[in-house]
């Protein structure tokens, strides 16, 4: 009785043996088959690397800076004209208009033509404020407009207008240089690089 005894508990133990050696095993698989998992979504969480950008890009951030610059530069002149005053200053303004519409319109162009390379939110905002730009700068023409055609009292209360619409533009135009700012601070993105490469956006802040 005892020996029949001793034997199956000697079987017993064999097989709960077998059954923990299972398990583990079982275990050891599961640990296995996560890791490549885990080091997926590592992989995911950490930022794609950025690449340098193209010759188009670089050009089209240095045309952006370009025009914002100059536009503003021309809108600020339109301000000191108004606070200078002089005679028949409504057409000496719809001369210098013209100018700085075709500035704005290119602006506009040139900022929607961003090479695919360029293409992020940091884009997005520079375009965006380009469009308020050129808005605020068909407003300014719409206010030298009315002061051409004035005369009188009118002229006298257009006047103010125009440098009133003339400090909008010029906030509009210093809002897409703080884009342009932004996303040239924004990291080492490839938009970043490309203005980066320019002078002329590096200063368009000063």
């Amino acid at each position: 009785m005892i020996r029949r005894r001793s034997l199956a508990l000697a079987a017993a133990l064999v097989a709960t043996t077998a059954v923990l050696a299972a398990c583990s095993s079982s275990g050891d698989a599961a640990s296995t088959s996560t890791a490549p998992v885990s080091a997926a979504a590592s992989a995911a969480a950490s930022p794609a690397a950025t690449g340098a950008p193209s010759a188009e890009l670089t050009a089209w951030a240095g045309q952006v800076c370009d025009d914002t610059a100059g536009l503003r530069d021309s809108v600020t002149g339109i301000g000191s004209a108004v606070t200078s005053g002089g005679t028949d200053i409504g057409a000496s303004l719809q001369s210098q208009f013209t100018t700085i519409a075709a500035s704005a319109n290119q602006l506009v162009t040139t900022a929607q033509a961003i090479p695919a390379d360029g293409s992020g939110p940091e884009a997005q905002a520079v375009k965006e404020s380009a469009t308020a730009s050129k808005a605020a700068v068909d407003a300014l023409g719409t206010a030298i407009t009315d002061l051409a055609n004035a005369s009188g009292l009118g002229a006298v209360t257009a006047l103010p207008a125009v440098g009133s619409a003339a400090k909008d533009a010029a906030d509009a135009l210093g809002a897409t240089a703080s884009a342009v700012q932004s996303a040239l601070t924004g990291g080492k993105s490839t938009l970043a690089q490309a203005f980066a490469a320019n002078p002329s956006c590096t200063a368009l802040q000063q």
